[in-house]
């Protein structure tokens, strides 16, 4: 600043010295020289001497004026560069726009993830076509979030995928200044483990772990209330939410209420993770009778159903399905662990889910009337278990990205725009899905019409699957993402078991396989 005022002084004066034949004007009549002719060429012309020396006063005087000149234009620089400031986008990704004078920015973001898969038909025994090889276009979603004054702020999302519209968050928050707690008010996660709720952006493997596939832990609409201590170790949510998601449904009678907590504490030499989450969902009516047997979804109605696909969604076939069978309501329990000690982390998570159901021969009338033919379970309540451990390694010497008990994005140390060869991450995986319950593998279906209850040995429902997983992931620069993934699954029961392996003696239930996959995800995110 100084050098510009050195700068514009100097100007100023050069200006001024220029400007001397104009203030010569002011000096009064010239006089000839008496030792000096005028040229021959212009006898006639007039010859104006130089102008009288300023005196003092009057030099101060004009850098006075010179320097006020100076300062007022030093102030119109100082208020186009706030102004420039202000208008001119920082990059995170995407340009962002901010003016922290009075709360306001935004910043458009999205992601595109794109899968190319290959998973094995065991023993070519599964008639389907959606076994093998395929492509899809995982995500594509676009959105906008950013800040208002006040201390709320905004995030809208939509997915493009499979020529469908889909929707991720939005929101509408509230974090007043200065104070420990925030409101979220539309369509968010209703306070799952901490891999579902982290973005999939930031994920070790293609898809998050099984649990989350088949207890259908998802986005709903809702309202939450959210809390941390001074330090942002301590973090406490909690929220009630509707049924469903952002579709044309009106159903009113079916809600949701949960709450997670996770403690962020320094200590092992590094950063360890502790958290829980708790939800208990009471599902729709069946409106009087009115809907089929084929519904797969819990917060739909009464008709429920658990299954999972094998680790990737290039394929609609689930190795793991409970079929569906009548229940009121459902309660999940899940704990979290992870750290991460410098380019090494360790994570694992794990969740119960106690299932509310109808026992054979309970009828029931008005919005709760099943379909004629009913699949129950008797003792009314089953349970299913899933989790998972996995260990991460950085070859090049990242960290990977945390913050606020979720994971986060990983800083590139050398991206491949600055000479480097980017970030490469190794991870390893055991997936545990236990969907198998004698409750529902020896029900009943009641026939609400005859009034009989007829038992219904299904030993192919449920089934258990366990994966071995392990993946490589390349980030050549902070916003672009590669990914490669092997696994190897292993089924015992569900309802290929006894397709696949016809000719074994042991129950359908015990009777086991195992089958392979490989999948490539590129992907780009602002």
């Amino acid at each position: 600043m100084r050098m510009l005022k050195i700068v514009l002084l100097l100007t100023g004066a050069i200006a001024f010295a220029q400007a001397g034949p104009a203030y010569a004007q002011d000096a009064g009549p010239a006089l000839p020289n008496p030792e000096e002719a005028p040229p021959a060429e212009s006898p006639g012309d007039l010859i104006v001497p130089p102008a009288a020396p300023l005196t003092p006063e009057e030099l101060e005087a004009r850098a006075a004026f010179l320097e006020a000149q100076v300062e007022a234009l030093l102030e119109q620089v100082n208020e186009l560069r706030t102004q420039m400031g202000k208008t001119t986008p920082t990059w995170r990704g995407a340009p962002q726009l901010a003016d922290a004078d009075n709360g306001w920015s935004f910043k458009p973001r999205g992601r595109i993830q794109y899968d190319t898969a290959y998973i094995e038909n065991p023993g070519d025994a599964i008639l389907t076509r959606n076994l093998g090889f395929n492509s899809r276009i995982r995500r594509v979603r676009l959105g906008v979030e950013g800040t208002m004054p006040g201390g709320f702020g905004y995030k809208a999302e939509m997915d493009f995928a499979n020529a469908a519209v889909g929707f991720g968050d939005v929101i509408l928050t509230w974090q007043p200044k200065g104070r420990p707690f925030a409101f979220t008010i539309g369509n968010h996660e209703t306070h799952n483990g901490m891999e579902q709720v982290s973005s999939s952006r930031f994920l070790s493997f293609l898809e998050r772990t099984a649990f989350n596939d088949a207890f259908l832990n998802s986005r709903r609409l809702g309202f939450s209330v959210g809390l941390q201590d001074k330090a942002n170790t301590m973090r406490v949510a909690g929220g009630i939410f509707t049924a469903h998601t952002i579709d044309g449904s009106i159903d009113n009678d079916g809600w949701i209420a949960a709450a997670r907590a996770s403690w962020s504490p320094q200590g092992l030499g590094g950063q360890l993770h502790l958290g829980a989450n708790i939800q208990h969902r009471e599902f729709q009516s069946n409106n009087g009778a009115t809907l089929s047997n084929s519904v797969n979804a819990p917060s739909t109605n009464q008709q429920t159903r658990y299954r999972a696909r094998p680790f990737l969604q290039t394929t609609d076939v689930r190795l793991v399905d409970t079929g569906a069978f009548a229940a009121r309501s459902d309660s999940i329990f899940g704990a979290e662990l992870a750290g991460m000690f410098g380019s090494l982390h360790l994570a694992a998570e794990g969740q119960y889910v106690r299932v509310n159901g109808y026992e054979a021969g309970e009828r029931r009338t008005g919005l709760d009337a099943f379909p004629t033919a009913t699949f129950l379970v008797p003792s009314g309540n089953p349970g299913f278990f899933g989790g998972h451990v996995e260990a991460g390694y950085f070859l090049t010497g990242e960290t990977r990205g945390y913050r606020n008990g979720l994971w986060d994005r990983t800083k590139v140390l050398k991206p491949i725009s600055k000479g480097g060869s980017g970030a490469f991450q190794l991870n390893a995986r055991y997936d545990h899905l236990d969907l198998s319950s004698s409750r529902v593998q020896q029900g009943f279906t009641n026939n609400f019409t005859s009034g009989v209850a007829t038992p219904s040995i299904g030993l192919g429902r449920g089934g258990v699957q366990d994966g071995i997983l392990a993946s490589l992931i390349w980030l050549p620069e902070d916003y672009v993402r590669f990914l490669v993934q092997f696994a190897r699954i292993r089924v015992e029961g569900g309802p290929f078991a006894a397709t696949v392996e016809p000719g074994s003696t042991e129950p359908v239930n015990e009777r086991n396989y195992n089958t392979n996959t490989l999948a490539v995800r590129a992907q780009v995110d602002f």
